[in-house]
């Protein structure tokens, strides 16, 4: 559920470029982390928490490394 919120997201950082990315990433992340405050059961919650907790250095830098494995076999 919280993986759909996110693409749209993704897809607007994309268009944007890096200016506004951040501040838009770290809205969806907030919003994120709200929905996991919500879910009653503790290891969902825990284990939400967890899959939405990258700062947006660390989604770049990933992105980034999944960029160049990409142009690397080719």
């Amino acid at each position: 559920m919280l993986r759909k919120s996110l693409l749209p997201t993704l897809i607007l950082c994309s268009q944007l470029g890096l200016s506004g990315c951040a501040f838009v990433y770290d809205v969806q992340q907030d919003a994120a982390q709200r929905q996991c405050e919500k879910l009653m059961d503790w290891n969902e919650r825990k284990t939400c928490l967890q899959q939405n907790k990258t700062t947006y250095e660390q989604y770049e830098k990933q992105r980034e490394d999944l960029r160049t494995k990409g142009t690397e076999k080719k």
